[in-house]
């Protein structure tokens, strides 16, 4: 079990967003069969700052069989229950938040994360790719 970071959550790299708004954020993390992924890892893909409200989320990506769920550091699947993600080039999982959803808004600055449920296989590559628009009132 192990927390692993995109390049847009790794040290340093602060949420930012508009006083007021909407921001779209894409991140990609590349999975080595080096740090092949496990049960139990998070995976940090984007940052979310103090006040804001997903409204749209799309994630893609993965090799082999694994159960991820896309939430954040309070309820790991708020956004999309664990879901089998195959290839990077087969499966688009999105969710558009709008009235009938009920909205969270941040009250801290948090991470929008990938959290691995199961492994089937030994070895998952490949990677996962996330677009995030949140906006701040």
């Amino acid at each position: 079990m192990a927390t692993r970071s995109s390049a847009k959550v790794a040290a340093g790299t602060p949420a930012k967003s508009l006083n007021v708004g909407l921001v779209a954020v894409t991140a990609a993390y590349s999975v080595a069969a080096a740090l092949s992924l496990s049960a139990g890892d998070v995976i940090q893909m984007v940052n979310v700052p103090k006040g804001a409200t997903v409204v749209y989320l799309a994630v893609s990506g993965g090799s082999g069989d694994a159960l991820v769920s896309v939430g954040d550091g309070v309820d790991d699947d708020r956004y999309i229950a664990a879901g089998t993600m195959a290839s990077a080039s087969t499966v688009v999982r999105t969710i558009t938040l709008h009235a009938s959803n009920t909205p969270y808004v941040y009250s801290v600055d948090d991470t929008i994360d990938l959290a691995v449920s199961t492994v089937s296989v030994g070895t998952i590559t490949g990677g996962f790719n996330m677009t995030v628009v949140f906006s701040k009132d």
